[in-house]
């Protein structure tokens, strides 16, 4: 029997897809877009009755169309890393490629999305727009507390930990010089957390700024390009420290994969050709009532 496709698999195939599971940056790129796409919107305000109702056949219908149009893309590149882990062509340059692939994907997804989340957006109320600048506050002091206040020692074992914990579902457990590998790797990020932490707090205040014209007629545009330029409020340090964690992150994987023991690539094989399967196995639904995914009134 096939399975429909939901929210949830859909989060966890966009942010798990292949190896890049292993990538905290794609998996966090994606936490910040999923209040947007509203599959975590309870998380941050509360909707009334009238806004799902509107958010509803919207929302069916951006699953529909990110099943029919992106897994298909998703279920390609899986062909294709396993062809490439066989040939031992799944190196760094591959991952970089790949990288620039859901960077892409992000892009795609961000502009599908857009007009849903401006014209929810310019439903809020005063009250309800006030929660969410209270929500975010929350959730970011949570994120500071865990992951910036710590001393920096501890923020690489944490990051070490995390990493290794990623890893294993892929390659099973880490020999000694893979764990000294993550070990480097870790430690060369430095102060990341802190430059991700301080750019996402500049683009929040960004959108929070741009909620107060939310009545306007070009709204909407504006929500578009700050979701399609969310670059553009990171700070030179974040910019430099991202371009370098993606390289090392792609020589890492490679290294990682150098080192595989037979077990390890046979394992990591089987567990992409899982995913693979489970990509298969999804429904695309189709939403009852006429599609309404690029429109906002």
């Amino acid at each position: 029997m096939r399975r429909r496709l939901s929210a949830l698999p859909l989060l966890v195939l966009l942010a798990g897809i292949t190896l890049l599971t292993a990538c905290s940056r794609l998996d966090l790129a994606y936490r910040n877009l999923d209040w947007l796409l509203t599959w975590r919107i309870d998380s941050y305000l509360d909707l009334n009755a009238e806004q799902k109702a509107w958010l509803k056949p919207r929302l069916d219908q951006h699953l529909a169309w990110h099943c029919s149009t992106q897994l298909p893309q998703l279920a390609s590149w899986l062909d294709q890393d396993r062809a490439d882990l066989a040939a031992g062509k799944l190196d760094a340059a591959h991952l970089m490629a790949r990288f620039g692939d859901l960077r892409d994907s992000l892009g795609t997804v961000s502009s599908e999305i857009s007009p849903t989340a401006a014209g929810l957006l310019q439903q809020l109320s005063p009250q309800q727009v006030q929660q969410l600048r209270q929500s975010m506050a929350k959730e970011n002091e949570k994120l500071r507390r865990e992951f910036v206040e710590p001393p920096l020692a501890k923020q690489v074992a944490k990051r070490r930990e995390t990493t290794e914990e990623r890893l294993e579902p892929w390659l099973g457990e880490l020999n000694q010089q893979q764990k000294a590998l993550v070990q480097s790797w870790a430690e060369q990020r430095g102060e990341q957390n802190r430059l991700w932490l301080d750019s996402r707090e500049r683009w929040q205040a960004a959108l929070l700024q741009e909620l107060e014209g939310r009545r306007s007629a070009d709204f909407p545009q504006r929500i578009e390009a700050l979701l399609r330029d969310r670059q553009s409020y990171w700070s030179e340090d974040y910019r430099r420290s991202f371009a370098d964690s993606e390289r090392s992150l792609a020589q890492l994987l490679d290294q990682l994969i150098a080192s595989a023991s037979p077990a390890q690539r046979q394992q990591l094989g089987e567990r992409l050709g899982a995913l693979r399967e489970d990509i298969a196995g999804l429904e695309c639904a189709t939403p009852a009532g006429e599609a309404v995914a690029s429109r906002s009134e």
